[in-house]
């Protein structure tokens, strides 16, 4: 018996490094297995060259009759008891053929992208759904999806391309000092009770701190006028650079401290700032990410606690040796728990627990094309 991972034409990298790297570890398992993608292809081509068992069919997200037909009789002559639909038009080609051909678990990966309404009709006879995070399985939950059947695996960073930083990028845009200690504070712009909570620390900043330069990376609409009616804003030690997310790489490198300062936020920005080695401060509440850690790998504060992150910003200023040791140790987590690699083994761990749930013993030995 084996398993089939079906994806019809991945076009960015890490769409192609996620499929090889789970392919990989399939192999390192043992586990009989074959790629179902698009005649000419780069994964049809690249798979193969990594030793991947490949059979190619026109997906055309129809799921025509002649197609499913000839899909049934591949995966019954595999003997195929799991399938993993990677995207929208695989798991349209395929729905149909996976289920006459009697295949016990059926997966499928979505994305928002996949329109939710024509989604939700498939999505509810998976077995189960792979979500790349909590937000994306907060929306399926919304729709009445059963929450045993949505998994979170996160598709993974590409360490190859965080090897690079320019730590003078900001410096030279906003005109610092080489020997400004610079702070990112991300927050959303609209939440005013939020951002006047950190202007106040700002604030303290200014008098306690000279050197040490705050920049709001702010994420949403801001009426800029209505806050200065409402709000002290003329710091020395404020700036605001907004539509950041255009040079996101070069601004979040060119930090000494990164704040995440909402949990609401998207943990993305906390991971990328991991993998830069970039110190974390993060807002304390019960819906947040356990990538920040209490003085292991970051700091945590009380929501709208002016006092309490001037402090915490205050430290890490002061102690650069701190600031390191939470830097690296935060490398370690992200390295080990959210690369790629780390990716791979989670889902391939999924396969097998699914597997089991079914009473499906998925083959290891090797199989001839």
């Amino acid at each position: 018996m084996s398993l089939c991972l079906i994806a019809s034409d991945p076009q960015t990298e890490l769409e192609l490094k996620q499929l090889f790297l789970i392919s990989q570890e399939l192999k390192k398992r043992g586990f009989r297995f074959f790629v179902l993608t698009g005649p000419g292809n780069r994964l049809s081509s690249q798979a193969r060259v990594q030793g991947s068992r490949v059979y190619n069919q026109r997906l055309d997200g129809h799921g025509g009759w002649f197609s499913t037909w000839k899909l049934q009789r591949l995966l019954k002559r595999n003997q195929v008891q799991l399938v993993h639909f990677f995207d929208r038009t695989a798991a349209v080609s395929g729905w149909k053929a996976a289920q006459r051909a009697g295949v016990k678990t059926r997966l499928v990966s979505w994305k928002p992208a996949w329109n939710l309404r024509e989604a939700l009709g498939l999505l509810s006879q998976a077995d189960s759904v792979v979500c790349d995070n909590e937000e994306t399985k907060k929306i399926l939950l919304k729709h009445n999806l059963a929450q045993g059947r949505l998994e979170v695996i996160p598709p993974g960073l590409d360490f190859s391309l965080y090897k690079t930083a320019r730590k003078d990028f900001l410096r030279q845009e906003l005109n610092l000092a080489a020997d400004n200690f610079v702070v990112g504070l991300l927050c959303p712009l609209e939440d005013l009770k939020v951002l006047k909570s950190h202007l106040e620390a700002v604030r303290v900043l200014d008098q306690e701190a000279p050197r040490l330069k705050v920049v709001i990376l702010g994420i949403g609409a801001l009426n800029l006028e209505r806050l200065r009616q409402e709000q002290a804003m003329e710091f020395e030690n404020l700036y605001f650079y907004l539509g950041f997310n255009e040079q996101l790489a070069e601004v979040i490198s060119a930090l000494d401290l990164f704040v995440f300062g909402a949990y609401s936020l998207p943990e993305d920005y906390i991971l990328k700032a991991m993998v830069w080695k970039v110190p974390v401060i993060g807002v304390m509440s019960a819906g947040m990410t356990d990538l920040i850690r209490q003085r292991e790998t970051g700091f945590l504060v009380p929501p709208n606690d002016a006092a309490a992150l001037a402090q915490a910003i205050l430290k890490l200023y002061l102690d650069r040796s701190l600031a390191q040791s939470l830097s690296s140790r935060a490398y370690e987590l992200v390295s080990s728990q959210h690369s790629c690699e780390a990716m791979a083994q989670k889902m391939v761990n999924h396969y097998e627990f699914l597997a089991l749930q079914k009473g499906v013993k998925l083959g290891r030995e090797s199989v001839h094309p």
